[in-house]
């Protein structure tokens, strides 16, 4: 069985872990009850508890916005960790930022191979 974080979430949330303050062994069972393999429930568990709040986005972005964003902040010049805050702190999420710190430094030739 194949799942997204999002459904994990809804999941969690459905059962009110957060308010129940439950454990991450106590959502993994959750999880596993839904019928997800053990790998996934540990990791939809993890990820809940620990970091949804940086997961959802508020932004969608193409590769020209991220350039444009980052150009205008002289990434460049700048080390990656600060150019991924910068990003989350205009409301991408860590994984958007992430990946387009990546792409954008290796366009640049700034990422050596």
């Amino acid at each position: 069985m194949r799942s997204s974080q999002v459904e994990y979430n809804t999941i969690l949330d459905g059962v009110k872990a957060r308010v129940r303050d439950l454990s991450q062994g106590e959502c993994e069972r959750v999880l596993i009850k839904h019928g997800y393999s053990y790998q996934q429930a540990k990791n939809g568990a993890y990820l809940y508890l620990h970091h949804s709040k940086s997961l959802v986005s508020k932004c969608h972005g193409s590769t020209e916005k991220y350039a444009k964003i980052l150009d205008a902040f002289d990434a460049s010049e700048k080390q990656p960790k600060e150019c991924v805050a910068h990003l989350k702190s205009v409301g991408f999420s860590y994984g958007q930022a992430h990946t387009a710190v990546y792409k954008y430094r290796c366009d640049r030739g700034l990422v050596r191979r």
